[in-house]
């Protein structure tokens, strides 16, 4: 465990690999992404600027950087036409881009019914080809994957105890009251 902030900018987190695979802001070496991929979240001249090689995306969550290509050029997250999930702090994040599942809606689902629903919905979903992750995703991804883990997290989260009635006489259990105590 660290004692400190991870920041793109300290030694620990900041630049892991040199080379032309690295992310120019971060160091972390992401994926490459199918252009097409990459063309449905930025403007023309945002692809432009990329070059005509490979775009990759940076998986670092403190990256502001969402795309970069290995010679240098990056675009930042804020010019995506969607939210990046695993770069955003506040709602919403979205987790699932072809059934719009987000950390919110999962957690919302855990804690009104104690389990979520979505994993074995998507892939369902998934096994009948009705998802789209590689246009869909940012990432050019499943995000199955990336449901799973949010799932898991959520259900490590303790469940908000339930109020204790106030109205009950204790002898029975109609929370409401009874007729024989009122």
């Amino acid at each position: 465990m660290h004692d400190h902030d991870h920041s793109p900018d300290h030694a620990c987190c900041g630049p892991r690999v040199t080379g032309h695979l690295a992310c120019p802001s971060c160091g972390s070496v992401g994926k490459a992404v199918a252009r097409a991929t990459v063309a449905h979240f930025i403007t023309p001249e945002a692809l432009t600027s990329l070059g005509s090689g490979e775009s990759r995306f940076c998986p670092h969550p403190a990256c502001p950087v969402a795309y970069y290509a290995p010679l240098g050029a990056a675009i930042p997250k804020d010019q995506l036409s969607v939210r990046l999930g695993l770069k955003e702090t506040e709602g919403p994040r979205p987790v699932c881009y072809c059934f719009n599942h987000s950390v919110e809606s999962l957690a919302a689902e855990w804690k009104e019914k104690g389990c979520v629903s979505a994993v074995m919905e998507v892939m369902a979903k998934v096994r009948a080809g009705e998802c789209h992750c590689e246009e869909l995703n940012p990432q050019g991804t499943c995000c199955l994957p990336e449901l799973r883990r949010t799932v898991l997290s959520l259900q490590d989260l303790p469940l908000m105890p339930e109020p204790e009635p106030t109205d009950a006489c204790g002898s029975c259990s109609d929370t409401s009251g009874c007729a024989s105590c009122g």
